[in-house]
């Protein structure tokens, strides 16, 4: 039993890490990752309880003397459309009637216990159907793992310290819980549950090494905190920019023809120069990201390869890398930081393209210094600025 706790555990653990790393997608479609302080919610809600022994199904017992209560108070947040996770504190009774049960032994009035659990939630209506904020029902399965701690008489049932040697267990918990939201912040669940825990939960010196427990339950739901939906991710038009970048480097080639075609003006004979001083030049060019995403993608590498072309034709001159961002997906701390990393995505694809890194400053600005201002302002603001000198 010791060997397969601790292989679930493990096994929850690492499921909890992938499943918060999991892109919130919902059907084909992206959706910005919410504040911390968003999609909590909190349950309250009680229900009956049956257990289940080798046994107790041996002596007769009337089905609604079996049936126990229990309450519980959850608290859970919703990472993704489809994924969450919450946490159960729990109180009640379970009714036992074979020999040699606590139950039993308190002459028929059950077996006190409270206790917690952890679950993973997954929203089968978000993940195989469209995500709707304002869905009514949802079907949610859940697993995890929870810890009962028996009472009698709702006190320790040995004496000695609260923990040692008393009765307590680890259990293994799965069930499925409907969901009915009225609205984001309102709502009504039912939940139908099993769990399993050791044989010797019940007092029981002799019988199956694992017992189970059967729940159902009903009670209410409230939204906590910041917002309880999600919002869909505004892909850039790539069409667009592909065409515009396209447009500039047409123009910046027409103008070097034009310069070639311009006669040179007569002057008179120079005295040779002391020293040689170079020019400098000042080149702009502009890469394009999408919404809270730092990574250049492929149709945006020629912009970067015109920046270290003009780095290689001018082996003296530096280049200053300014990110931008945009207003949508997140507070002022988190759009400074986007455009930093804007900017160091470009430093190192330039130092990738053969560019010393002394040769390049990055900054960012995030909102403060808007890139372009006016209609649209928020798509053309997810950039970073080359300015070579």
């Amino acid at each position: 039993m010791k060997k397969l706790s601790l292989l679930f555990i493990s096994a929850l653990l690492g499921f909890s890490v992938f499943a918060s790393e999991l892109q919130n997608v919902s059907h084909g479609t992206v959706y910005l990752r919410n504040r911390g302080a968003d999609n909590w919610f909190m349950q309250l809600g009680g229900g009956t309880n049956m257990y289940f022994n080798h046994r107790e199904n041996d002596f007769g017992t009337d089905f609604m003397d079996r049936l126990g209560w229990q309450g519980q108070l959850a608290i859970g947040r919703w990472n993704s459309p489809n994924w969450g996770a919450r946490a159960v504190l729990e109180a009640g009774q379970l009714n036992s009637f074979s020999p040699g049960t606590w139950g039993a032994m308190n002459g028929g009035d059950g077996q006190q216990f409270v206790g917690g659990q952890i679950h993973l939630m997954y929203n089968l209506m978000n993940a195989w159907g469209t995500y709707r904020p304002n869905r009514v029902y949802s079907l949610i399965p859940f697993g995890g793992i929870g810890y009962m701690y028996g009472l009698q008489d709702w006190d320790k049932p040995h004496d000695g310290g609260w923990f040692r040697g008393q009765n307590q267990a680890l259990t293994f918990n799965a069930g499925l819980i409907n969901q009915f939201m009225f609205s984001p912040r309102f709502g009504m669940f039912v939940e139908l549950a099993a769990r399993i825990v050791p044989g010797h939960f019940d007092g029981a010196e002799a019988g199956r090494s694992v017992n189970s427990i059967l729940t159902a339950s009903a009670g209410i739901q409230f939204g906590l905190g910041g917002k309880q939906t999600f919002t869909p991710a505004e892909l850039m038009d790539y069409s667009v920019i592909n065409d515009l970048n396209s447009q500039i480097n047409r123009l910046r080639a027409d103008n070097e023809g034009l310069r070639a075609q311009l006669p040179c003006p007569v002057c008179p004979p120079a005295p040779a120069p002391e020293r040689v001083v170079e020019t400098a030049v000042s080149v702009p060019n502009v890469v394009f990201f999408r919404l809270n995403s730092a990574v250049i993608d492929a149709a945006q590498r020629p912009s970067v390869e015109n920046i270290a072309l003009a780095l290689r034709n001018n082996p003296n001159a530096t280049v200053q890398i300014t990110g931008h961002a945009c207003s949508i997906g997140g507070d002022s701390a988190h759009n400074m930081r986007l455009s930093e990393r804007r900017a160091e995505a470009v430093r190192d694809a330039l130092i990738a393209a053969g560019i010393a890194s002394n040769r390049i400053t990055t900054r960012g600005v995030s909102m403060r210094q808007p890139y372009f201002t006016g209609a649209n302002q928020d798509s053309w603001n997810r950039v970073a600025i080359a300015i070579i000198q």
